[in-house]
This record gives C-alpha cells, sequence and structure tokens, in this order.
C-alpha cells in the first residue's frame, strides 16, 4: 500500500491528511478519491472527514491519526463506515429536533430558560450540518453515478447513504424553520412585556407628575402662596393631591373601559 503514496498526487495527499476537508469526488486516470465530511457525535460540533481512495479494483480507507492506508478488501466496507457515520448524523439531528421540542414546550409554558444561549448553540450547529449535508448529497450522488455500472458497486446501498443525507438535510432545514418560528415568537413576547411595562409606566407618570407639580408649587420659597394664612392649609393641600390622585385613577379606567 506504500506505493499509493507515489501514485496519489501530493496536493491529493494533502487534502487527504486534512481532518476536516470538505466533501469532493476526485476522478483521475489511476485512481479514484472520495472525501465525505460529516458531523462528529462528540457534544461540541466537530467535522470529520472520511477519505477513500479506489485503485484497480482495490478499495482503500485512509487513516487520518496514523496516515496509512487501510485495505477495505471489497466496497461493502466502504458502504459499511458511511453507512455507521450516516446514521450517527441522523441521530444528531434527531437529538437536536428533541432539543428543541423541548424549547418549545418550555417558551410556550412560561418557563424560563436561557432561550437565546439554546437558540444560538442550535442555529450555529443546524447551520454547519446544513452546509455539510448539502456539499455531501452532491458528492455522493456524482459518486454513484460514476460507479453505478460497475458489477461489484452496491448502488441500492450507496442510494440509501444518499437518500438518507438527503433527508436529513431536509430535516436539518425543517430544524432550522422551527427554531425561525420560535423566535419570533419570542421576540412578540418579550415586546408584549416591554409594551405593558411601558403601559404601566405610562400611567404612574401621569399619577405623579400632578402631584410632583402641586409640592414643586408648594415648596417655592415665595410670599403669597395659596391657604399660607389658614390653620388647616396643609389638609387642604393633602386633600387637593388626593382629588389628584382620584382624578387620573378615574381617567385610566375611563380609557381602560373604552380601549
Amino acid at each position: 500500500m506504500n506505493h499509493l503514496y507515489d501514485l496519489i498526487d501530493r496536493f491529493h495527499l494533502l487534502d487527504l491528511k486534512n481532518p476536516t476537508h470538505p466533501s469532493m469526488f476526485v476522478e483521475e486516470a489511476e485512481y479514484d478519491m472520495l472525501i465525505l465530511a460529516l458531523p462528529s457525535k462528540e457534544k461540541e460540533l466537530r467535522i470529520d472527514s472520511y477519505a477513500f481512495v479506489f485503485e484497480g479494483g482495490h478499495y482503500y480507507s485512509f487513516d487520518k491519526t496514523t496516515h496509512t492506508f487501510v485495505d477495505l478488501e471489497s466496497m461493502q466496507k466502504v458502504y459499511e463506515i458511511l453507512d455507521t457515520q450516516t446514521n450517527d448524523t441522523m441521530k444528531r439531528v434527531a437529538h437536536i429536533h428533541e432539543s428543541i421540542d423541548w424549547m418549545e414546550e418550555k417558551l410556550y409554558a412560561n418557563t424560563r430558560f436561557h432561550f437565546m444561549q439554546y437558540w444560538l448553540n442550535h442555529k450555529k450547529d443546524l447551520a454547519r450540518i446544513h452546509r455539510l449535508l448539502l456539499l455531501g448529497v452532491d458528492v455522493m450522488e456524482h459518486f454513484i453515478k460514476h460507479y453505478h455500472e460497475n458489477e461489484d458497486f452496491l448502488v441500492t446501498h450507496f442510494s440509501d447513504i444518499h437518500e438518507h443525507l438527503e433527508r436529513t438535510n431536509r430535516s436539518t432545514l425543517l430544524a432550522i424553520e422551527k427554531l425561525n418560528n420560535l423566535y419570533t415568537f419570542y421576540t412578540s413576547r418579550n415586546n408584549e412585556r416591554m409594551n405593558r411595562t411601558i403601559y404601566l409606566l405610562t400611567i404612574l407618570s401621569g399619577i405623579f407628575l400632578p402631584l410632583n407639580l402641586i409640592v414643586g408649587y408648594f415648596g417655592i420659597n415665595t410670599q403669597g402662596l395659596p391657604f399660607e394664612n389658614l390653620s388647616n392649609g396643609s389638609s387642604l393641600v393633602g386633600g387637593l393631591m388626593l382629588l389628584c390622585i382620584g382624578l387620573s385613577i378615574g381617567i385610566f379606567l375611563l380609557f381602560r373601559r373604552k380601549f
């Protein structure tokens, strides 16, 4: 298998060694090269690319940790590796859907949680997964068209992988749409809360502004103020303030009943 290092173009060798290289399918006179990049099943989203070289009826995978070629002996082994990774990708997207459903229940139940933190993490992961799957679907389609006439090629098996990648990509787009809908609901609810707060502040301002005016007027240090010579002047001013409060509350109730 060491002859592959002499056979493969040095730029293609660099592509094989790149652990995050995007999906691609290369047709050369002496060999073909397939790289399929998919999200890993780690807790944090990470990209892993799986590389294969096909040469003269032989099938090799490239181990990116040891930088060696592994003889897979048959196309069945290639299928098994890609099928396993595709299933892991489907499970990861399904897990994100479950998390979005949990977010939706919490949001509609008006339960406090860090919505924006979850939303941003899922939005970022889904956008990267969508880009990976969109390119992976095209590469897998090109790969199947190139090999579908070979007798030992598993057309049905690899077509199944292609269909799974397409379906997972559609599921990713659906998850992104659900996230957008949740964000719209979240911002609408926050805007409604803000409007209620401003509404209450406006009411309080309508009540206390006349009181501030009265207190400020009778608090000025000048002569000739109303009620200054009356023994019950303070009581009269207090009554005037209570009257203002009553009028403000009455106006508020009137507007609330009409509108």
